[in-house]
């Protein structure tokens, strides 16, 4: 049996995840939907930043498995493990160099949407969750997921 990597699991749960909250927001399950489009554009952005950075999901220097990726802190050389948004978003921004970080920070500008999203929502009630924000969420998550799958084909990004 051949073993898949993390890229591969993050790329397909991203997909899982957006077609899920499709589903969700098209039957106005509005948090639900909330809550997938927010963890697609998380597996989306975590699949990228293995692909084109020195993220990494190998055992972490102590020699504990990685649960999350995770990087060296440029300046203080300690663990940085890079989990759920918004703070994602930042450590994407702080990780790309050269020429495809252009590119990329272009399509990330409208992460804002998720700025306060939260993990923890999936254990509020849902009625702070509305329509304009799902909207404009499920807009960020298609154009994250459209610069995915172009860095899928091309072995670049943008």
């Amino acid at each position: 049996m051949q073993v898949k990597s993390a890229e591969h699991h993050f790329a397909h749960a991203a997909l899982r995840h957006y077609e899920d909250a499709v589903l969700l927001h098209d039957g106005v399950r509005l948090p639900n939907a909330d809550h997938h489009f927010g963890f697609a554009v998380e597996c989306a952005l975590k699949s990228l930043l293995l692909r084109f950075t020195t993220v990494s999901m190998n055992p972490k220097p102590n020699g504990k498995p990685a649960s999350k990726p995770w990087s060296m802190h440029p300046t203080t050389g300690k663990v940085q493990e890079h989990g759920h948004l918004p703070e994602l978003a930042t450590d994407i921004s702080l990780l790309m160099h050269g020429r495809s970080a252009s590119g990329l920070s272009a399509a990330l500008t409208g992460l804002s949407a998720f700025a306060t999203w939260s993990v923890n929502d999936r254990y509020r009630d849902g009625s702070d969750v509305g329509e304009a924000d799902v909207r404009q969420r499920r807009t960020v998550a298609e154009n994250i997921l459209a610069l995915h799958d172009h860095a899928l084909l091309t072995g670049r990004l943008p």
